[in-house]
């Protein structure tokens, strides 16, 4: 919900606030969704997933940061639809890679290996063998890895791309054919959220606003992330208006103010 949205923001904040006085080895830059279950129709993926020990400190610091906020809440960790960005620096020239987690967490064998076999990194990961080889037809597709013998993955010394920003995170079919209705069920729903969680946003700083305006400066906060439709907006502030996060200034029918 919008609320979930606000809330992950804050928290990320704060972890961060906490690890910059704590911990001066935070090398990776990190931001979380806590997502309440019963708002979110998403399944966390059908097998386990070893978590690359790159990513392990943050992984386990944050863990244990939300335990101490809230005792007895269960984090599930949605790998299956997390995001990454990995920075190259093997190659002359440096490039930064848009990963799933699983593509994240093959690369990240090579920090350690030049060449793996299927089935090592099958057990590296913990990657089922099929969503495994899904996942290397596209990092090979996309010349990152080279694949001359059979089930053996070089990582390919000679990378190049016009882009400096590769996308490499595409949908691969088990997720498709398993998940496309419930992922764009999951989108339209996430991007109401983030309408509404935009909007709370919008008011708090600025108190009251009046409709047109308000609705220009959410189209110019999301449209980097999304095309957001006005009806979609629209029906988001009366969302805010039932749930009294904001409402109607008196005698003025399209000016709102934050309710705080």
């Amino acid at each position: 919900t919008s609320v979930d949205m606000s809330l992950s923001k804050d928290l990320t904040d704060s972890f961060k606030e906490r690890m910059a006085q704590n911990h001066d080895d935070m090398d990776i830059t990190f931001s979380i969704m806590v997502l309440g279950t019963n708002f979110w129709p998403l399944n966390p993926p059908p097998h386990e997933f070893v978590i690359p020990q790159e990513i392990l400190p943050t992984y386990d610091r944050f863990s244990k940061y939300y335990q101490t906020k809230h005792s007895g809440r269960k984090l599930t960790w949605l790998w299956n639809y997390s995001k990454n960005e990995l920075r190259t620096n093997y190659l002359n020239q440096k490039y930064f890679l848009m990963t799933s987690s699983y593509q994240m967490a093959v690369l990240l064998q090579y920090n350690r290996n030049d060449t793996m076999s299927l089935d090592e990194l099958v057990t590296a990961t913990s990657i089922s063998k099929d969503i495994m080889s899904q996942v290397l037809a596209l990092l090979v597709k996309a010349k990152i890895l080279i694949n001359e013998e059979k089930d053996q993955y070089d990582l390919n010394p000679n990378f190049k791309s016009k882009k400096i920003r590769v996308n490499l995170n595409l949908p691969i079919k088990a997720d498709v054919k398993a998940e496309s209705a419930d992922v764009l069920k999951a989108v339209d729903e996430d991007r109401k959220y983030v309408i509404q969680a935009t909007i709370v946003r919008i008011m708090k700083a600025r108190k009251t606003m009046k409709n047109q305006s308000l609705i220009q400066e959410v189209i110019s906060q999301i449209s980097q992330r999304f095309a957001p439709k006005i009806p979609d907006i629209k029906k988001a502030i009366e969302t805010l208006l039932e749930k009294e996060y904001i409402e109607r200034v008196d005698g003025s029918k399209d000016t709102f103010a934050y309710v705080a």
